[in-house]
């Protein structure tokens, strides 16, 4: 408990003094993220690298206290992660064609799955799936960390809101491997969040420091990771919590991502549906929408943390339920959640149109018509998009 402590400790302190000297350095250097694109939110120069303090002091905490016998896998951690780390750096200051992200990812990945063998072994039962042959484990878990790399990487839009879900899963994830006597990733688990912790010092709006592509994409390589040893920890053994026992680890996992991964495939289908490439950036995320309710970075942040705690929550409380209806009772929360937000959105949309009509009587019908047209056109639902676009075809 001691040297759990002493991890967390210091990856935070070292992580919150570095900060400082380097934003110092990117702004003397030029290396910050200028809002020139109309998805930017921010309005004034903020230096990108905070990953590099993140990824540092998660490292230096580690080297110190870690015993490298509980964590036989360090050096493939190690490895992927700098393979991620750096993808993401150069993209920070010089920019990356996507496709050599996305090669670095899959190499990442193949260093965890392949080399280290830290891949989805035993799904549980779940979706009727128990043990999993080598190539689908393979194919599976690389697909899993390619994924989940992305959703935080895309999630990381405003002040707070990528750090605050690596602090929440990076904690739930050290106790629940410190109860089942995985010290080593418990260590892991606690230099992250201790290294989070005081990057978010920084990083409360106004941010002095974003995380850049170099730490959101590493925290997503470790949340990926982190999931997948969980399961594989869960899985034949009982990990008993006291109020609760895991029997549902992969439902429990998913819901430790699930927000992330949601919107990233919300907005990916709705690109999609619209013809345009999915990987075109917008400003239809969560943490967009959010923004649009009038709420400030930090409001929108806490909204989005609360909502991720209360799904791991829910993992937690139904645990005996099994896995396939533990996963329908967050897939019909997250889908209530968005369209609930959407519905309220349009509303909204519609009474500002509305009043902006009624205040200006200068406008004669020609005007309104289009204006309304516009408005039915945007009030087609999802599904009636999708419809459209089949019959054209």
């Amino acid at each position: 408990m001691k040297t759990n402590l002493l991890i967390y400790i210091t990856s935070l302190i070292s992580v919150a003094l570095s900060i400082s000297p380097l934003i110092t350095i990117a702004i003397r250097k030029r290396l910050f993220d200028a809002p020139s694109e109309d998805r930017k939110i921010h309005k004034r120069i903020v230096p990108n690298l905070g990953g590099l303090a993140i990824f540092s002091g998660f490292l230096f905490s580690l080297a110190i206290f870690i015993d490298l016998s509980t964590l036989k896998v360090a050096n493939y951690l190690l490895s992927g992660g700098i393979v991620i780390f750096m993808i993401g750096l150069k993209d920070d200051i010089i920019g990356v064609d996507p496709m050599k992200k996305f090669i670095a990812q899959f190499i990442a990945a193949f260093i965890i799955t392949i080399m280290a063998d830290v891949r989805l072994m035993d799904l549980g039962g779940f979706m009727g799936v128990y043990e999993l042959s080598y190539p689908f484990s393979i194919a599976l878990s690389v697909l899993t960390i390619v994924g989940v790399v992305n959703a935080y990487n895309l999630i990381d839009g405003i002040d707070g809101l990528s750090g605050t879900l690596g602090l929440i899963f990076s904690l739930v994830y050290a106790y629940l491997f410190f109860i089942a006597g995985e010290l080593g990733w418990t260590s892991v688990c606690l230099a992250l969040a201790g290294s989070l912790t005081g990057f978010l010092i920084h990083n409360i709006s106004p941010a002095r420091i974003f995380m850049g592509d170099c730490g959101s994409l590493m925290v997503g390589f470790l949340a990926a990771v982190l999931s997948i040893q969980f399961i594989n920890t869960s899985s034949g053994n009982i990990i008993d919590l006291g109020f609760t026992s895991i029997t549902s680890a992969p439902a429990l996992a998913m819901a430790i991502v699930i927000l992330p991964l949601f919107d990233t495939l919300r907005v990916f289908a709705i690109r999609i549906v619209n013809n345009q490439s999915p990987f075109k950036a917008d400003r239809n995320h969560l943490h967009h929408r959010m923004l649009a309710l009038g709420l400030t970075h930090m409001q929108a942040t806490a909204v989005l943390s609360v909502v991720a705690a209360i799904f791991i929550a829910t993992a937690l409380v139904f645990q005996s339920v099994g896995s396939n209806q533990l996963v329908g009772i967050l897939i019909f929360m997250i889908i209530l959640l968005n369209t609930a937000l959407s519905i309220y959105l349009f509303s909204r949309k519609i009474s500002l149109k509305e009043e902006l009509l009624d205040e200006s009587p200068q406008f004669n019908e020609s005007v309104k018509l289009p204006m309304i047209a516009k408005v039915e056109d945007d009030s087609k639902t999802f599904a009636e998009k999708i419809l459209d676009k089949v019959s054209k075809n």
